[in-house]
């Protein structure tokens, strides 16, 4: 049997096992306060400030903070760069839970000789985690006028996971600035709907594990092209203070 969820996509209806665990997974859930419990305090990471510079293996990276356009208003992005400034452009999007982290050691490897910027994404590590459009095409919007205010003209992109499809409609509006894409894999890029919204938006997390930091929209069955908002939890940026 098969589902229709919009008139591009048929998806192939889950088998009862799947669905068995995840009313399962409920129960599972019950379980994170008691093993956050047991894990040590750990001090909250200093944010960083914008022109601050970071040591890595070998190269230093500059953290930036930048407004540019997006949502009817102006969005700010958090990324770090490091290379020659007249270097050949790469630009690294992260994956989930992740943030510019993900990539420190192909910063490491390439820092000397191109010029990296490596972004968090809207709704992750210390850029904007307000209301607003998440959906992957109006984040890749966003992040065109970000590249834009950089002045960036043409750029190698390097994705992986969620950073993947923002990065395939990213490369859809500027392709012909585009100089190589290095597509990461995306493995729930096709999931079942009902999957997804099981997986990521449900049951809500309770306790010590209830503190949104991001918002993501999830479509409504009334209006599949409107996003709702519903929370979700990603990992904060590594800031400088914390150690290696």
């Amino acid at each position: 049997m098969r589902t229709t969820h919009s008139p591009s996509h048929t998806y192939t209806e889950p088998p009862a096992r799947v669905r068995e665990a995840l009313s399962r997974r409920t129960h599972k859930m019950a379980a994170v306060d008691d093993v956050l419990a047991a894990l040590p305090d750990i001090p909250p990471a200093v944010a960083d400030h914008d022109g601050q510079i970071e040591q890595l293996a070998g190269v230093s990276v500059v953290h930036r903070f930048v407004d540019a356009p997006g949502d009817s208003r102006q969005v700010r992005w958090h990324l770090v760069e490091c290379g020659p400034a007249d270097g050949e452009v790469v630009v690294f999007l992260h994956g989930v839970p992740d943030s510019w982290w993900q990539w420190h050691h192909a910063l490491e490897a390439l820092g000397s000789t191109y010029r990296c910027i490596a972004i968090d994404l809207k709704g992750y590590g210390q850029s904007e985690k307000g209301t607003g459009d998440y959906r992957q095409e109006g984040v890749a919007v966003q992040l065109k006028a970000l590249l834009d205010q950089l002045d960036i003209d043409r750029f190698s992109l390097i994705t992986h996971d969620r950073g993947t499809p923002v990065g395939d409609h990213l490369v859809a509006q500027m392709g012909e600035r585009v100089v190589r894409y290095g597509r990461g894999q995306q493995h729930l890029w096709h999931l079942h709907p009902d999957l997804h919204q099981a997986m990521f938006t449900g049951p809500e997390p309770t306790g010590s594990s209830a503190t949104p930091v991001a918002w993501s929209p999830s479509p409504t069955p009334a209006s599949p092209s409107a996003p709702s908002l519903r929370p979700t939890w990603c990992a904060p940026s590594r800031s400088s203070a914390t150690p290696a």
